[in-house]
C-alpha cells in the first residue's frame, strides 16, 4: 500500500443477517428482493454526505448472491439496483442499473450471481440534473438447470438523487410470467467502499 491517497477500502454492509424472503412469487410485477422481515430487518446504505463535494475519484463497489428457481415455460429475470430515500420500499426509487434479463426456464437449485461498480463524477444537493452524478456498471451471472448464462449492463447514469441524505441500496427482481414457482432468494450482498 503506497499510502497515496490516504483512503482505504472498507466494507460499508455485508448481509444480509440471514436469506431475505423469497421475491417475484405468483408475480411479473417489479417487486423488492430485500424484503425487510424478523432478523432481517437490514438493507446497504450510504449515508449523506458519504460521496464528498470536491471528490470525483470516489468508487463503490457491490457483489450479490441468490438462488432461484422458475417454472418450465420460457422465463426470464431481469434484477436491477436502485437507490431509495426510505429503507425497505422501492416508491420513490432511482435506478442505478438495470440487467440484462436472464433465461431461468426450468431452474429448479439455480444460482445467480452478480457485481458492479458505482462512479462518482460529482456531487452536490438536491435532485435537479446534475445534482450527484454516479454512472454504475456490472455483470450478472446464472448457473442451473446445466444452463450457464450471463450479461454487462452499463454504463448507467444517475444524475438525480441528493448526496447529502441517507441513500438505502437496494435490488429489484421482476420474473417474465406470473407463477407460484418463480422465486428469488437474496442470500448474500456485499458493499464496499473503495477510497
Amino acid at each position: 500500500m503506497s499510502g497515496y491517497t490516504m483512503t482505504q477500502e472498507e466494507v460499508l454492509y455485508s448481509g444480509p443477517p440471514s436469506n431475505f424472503p423469497a421475491a417475484g412469487t405468483s408475480s411479473s410485477s417489479t417487486v423488492l428482493a430485500m424484503v425487510g422481515a424478523t432478523g432481517d430487518y437490514s438493507q446497504p446504505l450510504l449515508p449523506g454526505g458519504f460521496w464528498q463535494q470536491g471528490r470525483q475519484n470516489q468508487v463503490v463497489r457491490f457483489t450479490f448472491s441468490g438462488a432461484c428457481t422458475a417454472q418450465s415455460s420460457a422465463t426470464t429475470l431481469t434484477v436491477g439496483i436502485v437507490l431509495d430515500t426510505s429503507p425497505n420500499s422501492i416508491a420513490s426509487d432511482t435506478v442505478l442499473l438495470t440487467y440484462p434479463a436472464l433465461t431461468v426456464t426450468s431452474y429448479s437449485a439455480g444460482t445467480i450471481y452478480g457485481e458492479g461498480i458505482i462512479q462518482s463524477r460529482g456531487q452536490g444537493y438536491g435532485t435537479s440534473s446534475v445534482a450527484t452524478n454516479l454512472y454504475a456498471s456490472g455483470c450478472i451471472f446464472g448457473s442451473g438447470n446445466s444452463l450457464n448464462i450471463c450479461g454487462c449492463a452499463g454504463p448507467t447514469q444517475l444524475a438525480t438523487t441528493d448526496f447529502s441524505v441517507n441513500q438505502w441500496m437496494a435490488m429489484t427482481i421482476a420474473f417474465s410470467t406470473n407463477n407460484g414457482t418463480n422465486a428469488f432468494t437474496l442470500e448474500q450482498f456485499v458493499l464496499e467502499g473503495m477510497n
